[in-house]
C-alpha cells in the first residue's frame, strides 16, 4: 500500500545520497558502530516514552519470550549455531532468540541468541542485567526457574510467570480464594523465595496458576494481575511483525559475525519505527498499540527515498513531520470483547457455516460448554 501523502516526484533528483550508488559503496556495516546505534536508538525510545509512559502500580512493564530464527544452510553457520534434529536428523540451521520488549513502547530493549535448543533459564541470564529497580517482568512458563526468581528479586524488580502443572509450592498463609503465599526453593543455592500464587481465569482462556513477587493482595488484585498478564502477548505480536513485516525470515547472512550485523540492522530498523510511533502517539494523544506497525514499515520506505533524493538540510525537519502524520493515519482496529475458541475444529465449523443444523435432521455436534466463571 502507498500512501499518497508523500510528495515523491522528481524521487531521482541529483542529491549528494542516490539510492544506487550508496547501496553499492557500503556493503558492510562495522559491528561496533551498528552496536552504538542501536544503544542511542533505545536510549531515545526511554526517553520518548518517559513523559507518556503509563506505569502500572508505579512498575515498568516489560515481557521476555525465546523464538528460533532459521539460517541459511552454511558451513559456519551450521558450526557457530547447529540444527534441530528434524527431517531425519538433517533440519534446518537455526538460532535461539531472546529479546527483552518494552510493553508501553512495544520496543525491543535488549537481545540475546544462542545456539540451537539453547534453554530458555540460559538466555534470560543474558537480559537481567538490563532490569532496574521497579520494572515488572512478564515471563512465559518456559522460564520458571527458582534460580532466575532469585536474581530478578535481587535486582529490586518483579515478576509474573505461570506456575508449571507439576509445581507443588509449600503454603504459608492464605490470603484469599483463590490467593496463597507460598515458599519456593532457589535450585542453585537452595535459598527458600517467598513468592505469593494466585487462580485467576480470563474470558476465553484456560484457569492458570500465577507466581508473582507482588505479595500484597489488596494493591495487587488477582483480576489485575490476570489482565495485566495478558498483556504478555504483545511480545508474540512483536515476533510476528519482527518476522513477517521486516522479512526477519529471509537472512543473507554466511558467518556468525554477519548474523549479527544483520540482526543489528533489524533492531535498528524496529527502533526507528517506533521512535516515529512514539511521536505520532504524543502528538496525535493516541497509543502506540493503536497505530499500525505494518504501515508504518511502508511509510518509513517512502521516507527514506526521500531523505536520499535530496541534499538540503533545511528539508529534514519538514519531511519527518510529514511521516510522523502519516503514520498517525493508519489505525489498528479495535476489537476488545473479541474471543476464540480453543478448539480448532469446533472454529472452523462455525467459520464455514458447518454447525448449522440441515432442514429435518438432528444436530450432529453439540454446543460448546460455557467458560468458567472467575476466580
Amino acid at each position: 500500500m502507498r500512501s499518497f501523502a508523500w510528495p515523491l516526484e522528481n524521487s531521482t533528483s541529483t542529491g549528494r545520497f542516490l539510492w544506487q550508488g550508496f547501496a553499492r559503496r557500503v556493503r558492510v556495516f562495522p559491528l561496533d558502530a551498528l552496536s552504538w546505534l542501536h544503544g542511542k536508538l533505545v536510549s531515545r525510545i526511554l526517553k520518548e516514552s518517559k513523559s507518556q509512559r503509563r506505569r502500572w502500580h508505579g512498575l515498568r512493564l516489560l515481557a521476555s519470550d525465546k523464538t528460533n530464527l532459521t539460517l541459511p544452510e552454511s558451513p559456519s553457520l551450521y558450526k557457530g549455531f547447529g540444527a534441530h534434529k528434524g527431517s531425519r536428523g538433517l533440519g534446518p540451521v537455526c538460532v535461539e532468540l531472546c529479546v527483552l520488549f518494552d510493553l508501553v513502547s512495544r520496543a525491543p530493549l535488549s537481545f540475546v541468541y544462542d545456539r540451537v535448543c539453547t534453554s530458555e533459564h540460559k538466555l534470560i541470564k543474558g537480559l537481567i542485567g538490563h532490569l532496574k529497580k521497579g520494572d515488572l517482568l512478564l515471563l512465559d512458563a518456559g522460564f520458571y526457574c527458582g534460580a532466575i526468581f532469585q536474581k530478578i528479586i535481587t535486582r529490586d524488580a518483579h515478576l509474573i510467570i505461570p506456575a508449571n502443572s507439576t509445581t507443588s509450592p509449600k503454603v504459608l498463609k492464605k490470603l484469599g480464594e483463590g490467593d496463597y503465599l507460598c515458599e519456593i526453593d532457589d535450585n542453585e543455592k537452595k535459598i527458600p523465595i517467598t513468592v505469593r500464587v494466585v487462580y485467576v481465569h480470563r474470558d476465553g482462556f484456560r484457569r492458570r496458576r500465577l507466581v508473582t513477587s507482588l505479595l500484597d493482595p489488596v494493591i495487587f488484585s488477582p483480576s489485575e494481575l490476570a489482565r495485566l498478564y495478558h498483556m504478555r502477548w504483545d511480545i508474540e505480536t512483536f515476533y510476528f511483525d519482527f518476522k513477517c513485516r521486516l522479512s526477519a525470515t529471509s537472512w543473507h547472512c554466511q558467518t556468525p559475525v554477519t548474523f549479527h550485523q544483520e540482526l543489528l540492522i533489524h533492531m535498528v530498523v524496529c527502533c526507528l519505527i517506533r521512535i516515529a510511533m512514539l511521536e505520532a502517539s504524543r502528538r496525535y494523544k493516541l497509543s502506540v498499540a493503536q497505530i499500525s506497525f505494518t504501515r508504518a514499515i511502508t511509510e518509513t520506505r517512502l521516507l527514506l527515498r526521500k531523505l536520499l533524493s535530496t541534499d538540503r538540510q533545511c528539508l529534514w525537519a519538514t519531511i519527518w513531520a510529514m511521516y510522523v502524520q502519516c503514520c498517525s493515519r493508519h489505525r489498528v482496529k479495535s476489537k476488545p470483547n473479541r474471543q476464540f475458541s480453543r478448539d480448532q475444529q469446533e472454529y472452523r465449523r462455525k467459520s464455514r457455516g458447518l454447525d448449522k443444523s440441515r432442514p429435518g435432521g438432528n444436530r450432529k455436534y453439540k454446543e460448546a460448554s460455557p467458560p468458567q466463571k472467575p476466580e
